[in-house]
């Protein structure tokens, strides 16, 4: 580990605590506070930010219990900063008298620690009291366990959220479709779970409508009455009758208008029907025509008496609703006897209906009509209703703040056991250089080309995190990691820091064992290149030039090659073919001699010299090469910052982290085979 020093820190001002002494370790050529209990917690209030390691942070790549997470993020951006955890530790020291049980994953709380002088210290006491006493305990302190218990039982009672009541919350079938019609007709108040609830302003909407809806409803009678009155002369079935009635009005006219034009002018009807007809019987094999020429024609045949006999023969499109007319309509109203009807039929009908058209007319605009009147009346009538629910939301309101006061529990209960793990992986960063250890930020192991990769972190945006990692002068790998189920998950960068870079290619595979040790398919969709070591950056330039050097032979080989098959080709014209051959045998002559000449030339040189002179020849040449390379490797790998993977992934980082050579053998490393 670096060098420890210890600093003393102060408040600015006269009003906050007293000054307290800070130690600082040397990790990374960066200086990290040393964040062991409570007392530290007390240096980070007086700890300038900008001497913190990191000042904010995304909640998704922080790996630690959600609902902790949830309470810092006061302002909901899904972002973590320095102020929200300085609250946190503030909210923590002020509420507990005992700092004892501020320790790592310590999720239980004695009642004695809870600082009862506090207003909110009293009512998470007394909020831990209440737990207890719910689920029979005699115990002086309470775990998170218990505390989730209560507070799940009271979310499922819907009287979580103040003022909102949801269907659960009912004590019986009646209030609990009381609260449902309501919500489906005037609708409610958006619950946090996302459901809709009943609140007094649904409540009195509501009962308003009902109030409009029975009113008018009465105005035609008594309520879901099936009698007879002058609004309702049909009794529960006017609506129906007048519907019918409404539907076949216009047709019965026409076909009384068409009985007077036949009685005066038979022949000037006939020539008006006449060419009609004769051009739709062209077209009556076509069913659309058919039909269209049937619902324009008369109800029945027409006749110089202006009558419609209801028992003879109906234009078969209107049949049916004829029948109905008259069972439902007439006979009722008509009379029993009634078998025909004329223009006068229709205008009594007209004048029976009118006060029916009048009331409709005047009918409120509401939703309540929906869930029938006979209900309606029962909600008015019976205030049973209205006052169960409006106990409810008044029980609501004592219920959230029951709630608010275990929430405020169960924030202290988190803040104990996770606030130190926090701040030593956003403060201070001990446990990215500890062999033994995980920072929160650490995704997992990645198991590829013969090698486990262990550090991981979480990438959002590869393109941006490609960018900001351009910097850092690490060789770095980002991967897509799937499920079983063939689904992405999400990606992470992760470096290679040590041995060399074997078979690491796009498109590889390789499997993924996450913190919570979920293993995942991996594969390999982008790579920033930078050096691995300083051996495999003095031998790149010669596997370069080799490559170089058998692609070019490959090239020429396979040019040979070709030339070869040409040659071997059969001409139609066997004088240019042996010109052609002529030629070739020539050209690779003189190909032939001048690489001899030069391969003799180069002979008769080597000879000339002495072995020790051409291998120091050989050995200058080879060190003009790598030399060059290795120290620029050198300079890279000396200034490795993995600050840059954090920031490429949204952390606000303030330090360099320099790469120690403990982390990179323990990042990248290959296994024994004992």
């Amino acid at each position: 580990m670096g060098a420890t020093m210890q600093t003393q820190t102060s408040g600015s001002s006269s009003n906050q605590p007293p000054s307290v002494k800070s130690s600082f370790e040397n990790l990374g050529s960066s200086l990290h506070l040393k964040i062991q209990n409570y007392t530290d917690l007390k240096a980070i209030l007086e700890l300038d930010e900008a001497l913190w390691i990191a000042t904010t942070a995304p909640v998704s790549t922080i790996k630690i219990n959600t609902d902790f997470l949830n309470f810092l993020d006061t302002d909901e951006d899904k972002r973590i900063r320095s102020e929200e955890i300085k609250d946190g530790i503030r909210f923590l020291l002020k509420h507990l008298v005992d700092y004892s049980g501020i320790q790592t994953d310590n999720l239980n709380v004695s009642l004695a620690a809870i600082n009862t002088e506090t207003e909110m210290g009293e009512r998470i006491h007394s909020s831990a009291l209440k737990v207890l006493k719910r689920l029979d305990k005699g115990e002086q302190s309470v775990n998170l366990s218990q505390v989730e218990k209560v507070k799940k039982e009271v979310l499922e009672g819907g009287l979580d959220q103040a003022g909102i009541v949801l269907p659960e919350a009912a004590e019986n079938k009646k209030i609990d479709q009381f609260i449902k019609n309501i919500l489906c007709t005037v609708g409610g108040k958006k619950h946090p779970n996302g459901k809709d609830g009943a609140d007094t302003e649904s409540l009195a909407t509501f009962m308003e409508e009902c109030r409009q809806y029975i009113d008018w409803q009465r105005q035609a009678g008594e309520v879901d009455a099936d009698v007879a009155t002058e609004i309702l002369p049909l009794g529960k079935g006017t609506a129906e009758g007048y519907a019918l009635f409404h539907s076949l009005v216009k047709k019965l006219i026409q076909y009384f208008l068409l009985c007077n034009i036949k009685r005066l002018n038979p022949e000037l009807l006939a020539r008006a029907l006449e060419t009609p007809e004769a051009n739709a019987a062209l077209n009556l094999i076509n069913i659309e025509e058919a039909e269209s020429y049937l619902e324009n024609a008369p109800l029945s045949l027409l006749n110089s008496e202006g009558v419609l006999d209801l028992t003879g023969e109906i234009n078969p499109y209107f049949h049916k609703n004829i029948g109905s007319f008259t069972e439902k309509v007439i006979k009722p109203l008509l009379g029993d006897q009634v078998q025909a009807i004329d223009k006068q039929s229709v205008q009594k009908l007209q004048k029976i209906f009118e006060p029916f058209v009048n009331w409709t007319d005047k009918r409120p605009e509401v939703t309540v009509d929906t869930i029938g009147a006979s209900t309606v009346q029962e909600y008015l009538t019976d205030s049973s209703y209205q006052q169960v629910l409006e106990d409810l939301i008044a029980r609501s309101h004592k219920t959230a703040f029951v709630l608010d006061n275990i929430r405020e529990l169960e924030r202290l209960l988190l803040y104990q056991a996770y606030m130190l793990p926090l701040v030593n992986s956003f403060v201070s960063f001990p446990k990215l250089y500890d062999t033994e250890q995980r920072a929160l930020f650490e995704e997992g192991s990645l198991i590829m080309d013969g090698r486990h990769f262990t550090l991981a972190v979480k990438v959002e945006d590869r393109e941006h995190h490609i960018e900001t990692c351009k910097s850092s002068n690490i060789f770095i790998i980002y991967c897509e990691l799937f499920g079983s189920d063939g689904e992405k998950a999400y990606e992470v960068a992760v470096p290679v820091t040590s041995t060399n870079r074997g078979n690491i290619r796009l498109n590889k595979w390789g499997i993924f064992n996450d913190i919570d040790g979920n293993e995942l398919h991996a594969r390999v969709v982008d790579i920033v290149e930078n050096p691995i070591s300083i051996s495999e950056a003095m031998v790149e330039p010669f596997v370069r030039i080799s490559r170089a050097f058998f692609s070019r032979l490959e090239e020429f080989s396979s040019a040979a090659e070709e030339k070869i098959f040409q040659k071997g080709e059969k001409s139609k014209d066997k004088k240019k073919q042996d010109a052609f051959s002529g030629g070739m045998l020539a050209g690779g002559g003189f190909a032939v001699a001048a690489l001899g000449s030069s391969f003799a030339f180069i002979t008769k040189t080597l000879a000339g010299l002495s072995v020790k002179t051409v291998l120091f020849a050989l050995l200058v040449f080879g060190g003009l090469i790598a030399i060059p390379a290795g120290i620029a490797a050198y300079y890279k790998l000396s200034r490795r910052d993995l600050s840059t993977i954090l920031e490429g992934s949204g952390w606000g980082i303030n330090s360099r982290m320099k790469l120690t050579k403990a982390q990179a053998a323990r990042f990248t490393y290959r296994p024994d085979h004992t």
